[in-house]
């Protein structure tokens, strides 16, 4: 029987009427499969290949009765996607009149009480949303969730290696226990590693086997490469021009790393428009835009009638969200991993089946990775994923959460909290005593009597939504032309009133700071130099440092490219000491080690330099794979030989940042809970999740056997 006649009348019906052509290879398989067996189903396929239906069509096929309660739950990182998916099976669910419901913090009201009344139909969600509902709303959540029979999660590759992800497990965990009988999941992903596919499998926690079905087809990919250095200013007007040659005859994405050079090359394109009379449409996205200028660049490219457009964005336009037809893409310098830049190939060549990337380098380093990235992609290759092994910090927000959700809980549960579900695992009897301890001794957490609540501490907490979020809000000053917000930006040392700076792809002058009311007014400016926004940094992968060393130390790569390039990259080696020992180079202040080697390796190696030298002395240039010292009286070709002797363990890196409590932060900063743990579990943390101790100490085996031959 095919998957077409698996269906339910109704759907064919709704497929014919559509007139689509046939079903994509993933909903084939799909359908087929998941009427066939029990089990949970993740399906990996390319941007465009019709991953959604793939999900909904067979969860809808099975449901037997829409009368008795939500059915399916759909959970997606981001609201814009919900809004967009909402669209896309609305006109399904309306032919069928299957009740669809949004919710999020900007979803209708009204909607969701109709939805708390009567509980049917699907229900489009965020983890922030499920969160907030189950610690302050359990009632309502209990009813709710009652009769679900499917969990669908978008885009799950990108909740599988952060906080957000192992928050999202936990709650799908703690929804499980409101439902009547055990709910199917099916994940979709764009990009997923073979080895990542099979920790995928385990993010479900609800008893069955997990499939994987693979759609491996791409669109043709059609390269060009560039490199243009960047002037004094640090920007490249070559490559804008580069840029807006492309834009007079393709509708592109342009990916930069930062926001600041989203807004550098959104206003010069938009200049150069401008001065050439272009009919081309420029346009800034990213999160510290208001909601209305984000929307008003998607909603172009969704309605644009063939019109050109240019959009220049973070990775927020980097997930699905339909947003019409993308011809080309620019990746502005080195993307992080090979999975991010297979994610933003996906957004171009839906209509055409041949996916075109221009790739711009303003500086030797980002030119070689990402040409190795580049490679990489096209050789079929995925950049596994580094999953966080003791989420400590997770664990102790939701312990506060399912007090909240529970009222309390007595003694004699609250000692086996760590045991109740599968999603803390992990977590050892010692572990969760010491993390208990600490809660209860900073008046998170109280024993009252016979039972456990939250205390004091967590008041101040839930205050807003922030306490429902993983991920850390950036403390930004919100932007005003007059009474029009048009965005936010964080309070740069430098921002004065008279100072210029670029924002939605405009130039504007501050005319006053309200520090007081956090508000920055502005009028428009005819040109500036604009204060610097915060990059957006990414751990690179040891696979595309390997493929970078390749690149340089194999002709037969190097002759792949064009002379220029080669010659740009044959200068990257220029400061190396021995031609034929490519590790150790000159430095301004000595020599320097070039490991070619992932960000986490580079992190653990500096760590050991220092804990040999007995200081902090070194310093890692990352994005130059380099480790060295400035001060000309550390040899770290001595220090390499004597870490040699030294049998790296976790115990002795635990020993060394126990006596230097000061350099925890610098690993960790950026966790928005590390107050809910106490200094020992900050420490497990970064050696377990930070840290790679076991590839160090192969490397350094490695290295020094090198320095002996």
């Amino acid at each position: 029987m095919s998957s077409f006649d698996l269906l339910r009348r109704e759907i064919q019906e709704y497929i014919f009427d559509k007139r689509w052509p046939t079903l994509t290879k993933i909903q084939e398989a799909s359908i087929k499969h998941i009427s066939e067996t029990e089990n949970n189903f993740i399906l990996s396929a390319p941007t465009a290949s019709g991953k959604t239906e793939a999900a909904f069509l067979p969860a809808i096929n099975s449901i037997g009765n829409w009368n008795d309660g939500l059915k399916v739950v759909y959970i997606s990182p981001l609201k814009a996607l919900i809004n967009d998916q909402f669209n896309r099976i609305s006109e399904l669910c309306d032919y069928l009149d299957i009740n669809v419901t949004s919710w999020h913090g900007e979803a209708s009201q009204a909607k969701k009480k109709k939805l708390l009344l009567d509980p049917t139909g699907i229900l489009l969600i965020t983890p922030e949303s499920i969160e907030a509902m189950l610690a302050l709303r359990s009632g309502e959540a209990k009813n709710l969730f009652a009769g679900v029979e499917w969990i669908l999660i978008d885009e799950i590759h990108g909740f599988l290696n952060n906080n957000r992800g192992i928050q999202l497990s936990s709650l799908t965990e703690r929804l499980q226990r409101y439902m009547n009988k055990t709910p199917r999941y099916i994940g979709m992903s764009a990009t997923l590693h073979d080895e990542d596919s099979q920790i995928a499998k385990r993010f479900f926690k609800n008893g069955r086997d997990t499939d994987v079905l693979v759609d491996r087809t791409r669109n043709n990919l059609l390269v060009t490469e560039d490199y243009f250095p960047v002037n004094i200013k640090k920007h490249s007007i070559k490559a804008v021009e580069k840029i807006y040659s492309y834009s007079q005859k393709e509708s592109m994405l342009v990916f930069p790393n930062s926001r600041e050079d989203v807004e550098y090359l959104s206003v010069n394109l938009s200049k150069m428009g401008e001065k050439h009379n272009s009919d081309t449409r420029y346009f800034a996205h990213h999160s510290s835009l208001i909601k209305e200028l984000r929307l008003s660049a998607e909603n172009f490219a969704k309605d644009n009638n063939h019109a050109l457009f240019t959009i220049c964005c973070t990775s927020t336009l980097e997930l699905g969200i339909d947003i019409g037809s993308v011809d080309s893409i620019v990746q502005y310098n080195a993307p992080y991993s090979v999975s991010s830049l297979g994610q933003r190939l996906g957004r171009s060549g839906r209509r055409t089946k041949e996916s075109i990337l221009h790739f711009i380098a303003t500086d030797p380093w980002e030119l070689l990775q990402g040409l190795a990235a580049i490679a990489l992609y096209e050789e079929g290759h995925i950049d596994r994923l580094d999953f966080i092994k003791k989420p400590y910090d997770v664990f102790a927000h939701q312990i506060l959460s399912i007090l909240l959700e529970r009222s309390g809980l007595p003694i004699s549960e609250f000692k086996q909290l760590h045991k109740e579900f599968l999603n803390w695992s992990t977590i050892t009897d010692d572990e969760y005593r010491i993390l208990v301890q600490h809660l209860i001794h900073e008046r998170y957490v109280e024993v009252l009597e016979k039972e456990v609540i939250t205390s004091l501490a967590t008041e101040p907490l839930l205050k807003g939504p922030e306490f429902f979020a993983q991920f850390v809000s950036e403390d930004n000053f919100a932007v005003y032309d007059d009474s029009k917000k048009i965005g936010g930006i964080p309070l740069f040392p430098g921002l004065a009133v008279g100072v210029n700076f670029f924002l939605g792809a405009k130039v504007w002058k501050i005319r006053e700071i309200d520090r007081l009311g956090k508000k920055i007014y502005v009028k428009k400016a005819i040109d500036g130099n604009p204060p610097l926004f915060s990059s957006e940094n990414g751990n690179v992968s040891r696979i595309i440092r390997k493929k970078m060393k390749k690149i340089l130390s194999d002709q037969r790569e190097l002759k792949n490219y064009s002379l220029n390039m080669q010659t740009v990259l044959n200068e990257i080696n220029s400061d190396c000491i021995d031609p034929e020992n490519t590790y150790f180079v000159t430095t301004a202040d000595g020599i320097g080690l070039r490991t070619f080697e992932g960000t986490r390796v580079n992190k653990t190696l500096q760590l050991f330099f220092d804990i040999t030298n007995t200081a902090p002395v070194f310093h890692l240039d990352d994005k130059k794979t380099l480790i060295y010292s400035p001060e000309t009286s550390v040899d770290i070709k001595e220090i390499i030989k004597l870490s040699e002797k030294i049998n790296w363990d976790a115990e002795k890196v635990y020993v060394y940042l126990e006596k230097n409590p000061e350099l925890i932060n610098g690993y960790i900063g950026s966790m928005k809970y590390k107050e809910l743990l106490p200094l020992e579990l900050q420490i497990k943390y970064v050696i377990e999740n930070i840290l790679d101790i076991e590839s160090a100490s192969e490397f350094l085996n490695s290295l020094n056997h090198t320095i002996k031959g």
